[in-house]
């Protein structure tokens, strides 16, 4: 019989004595998301992503490449 334990929050089977990161990868896919919110766009015509170089929302308003 085999021991292992589940994570309450994800319920992955873990080996004894392994903490499951399925929070810490939750945080990582939400830095992810608020990034690309911030930096991409869908163009509305072309249906296509668009990068967003000077977005005031985003605080870099004023701040141009030379």
């Amino acid at each position: 019989m085999a021991y292992f334990k589940v994570c309450p929050k994800c319920g992955a089977a873990l080996d004894p004595g392994e903490k499951c990161d399925c929070i810490e990868e939750a945080k990582e896919r939400q830095k992810k998301q608020e990034f690309l919110k911030w930096h991409y766009r869908i163009e509305s015509k072309s249906r296509q992503m668009a990068f967003v170089f000077d977005n005031e929302e985003a605080g870099y308003a004023g701040k141009k490449c030379s």
